[in-house]
């Protein structure tokens, strides 16, 4: 039997947690958990108030990752992990259908890695 998506999104969801109690948490909900930084940034010639970190929601058929440090700096997530990769569609969108150990110890890292690349750059 395939897993839900319900029970996909809660082994992805605790995963961003942490990132959000040093973020601004905007969407907390049952199929949604959203991050932003809360110090103002530029970036791309414009200023922002914030910028958005990662985010996790419930889709039709998949459960997404959004992540935006793979966006805002494509050149430092070149060497994915072949699993992690195969979920990767568009810049920095992940499907994510399982919840597999080996994926979710490689988008806690992806996460963690992001984190230090915002906060060296003094985003967060």
């Amino acid at each position: 039997m395939s897993e839900t998506l319900e029970s996909v999104f809660k082994a992805v969801k605790p995963l961003l947690i942490p990132y959000g109690k040093k973020l601004d948490v905007r969407g907390d909900g049952e199929k949604n958990y959203a991050i932003y930084t809360v110090k103002p940034v530029t970036m791309f010639g414009r200023e922002f108030p914030n910028l958005f970190f990662a985010s996790v929601q419930i889709q039709k058929n998949f459960v997404g990752l959004y992540f935006f440090p793979i966006y805002t700096n494509p050149d430092k997530f070149t060497d994915l992990p072949p699993e992690l990769k195969k979920c990767l569609k568009g810049k920095s969108c992940f499907h994510i259908k399982k919840s597999d150990p080996v994926l979710m110890k490689q988008i806690a890292d992806l996460l963690k890695k992001g984190a230090e690349l915002y906060k060296k750059g003094g985003i967060i």
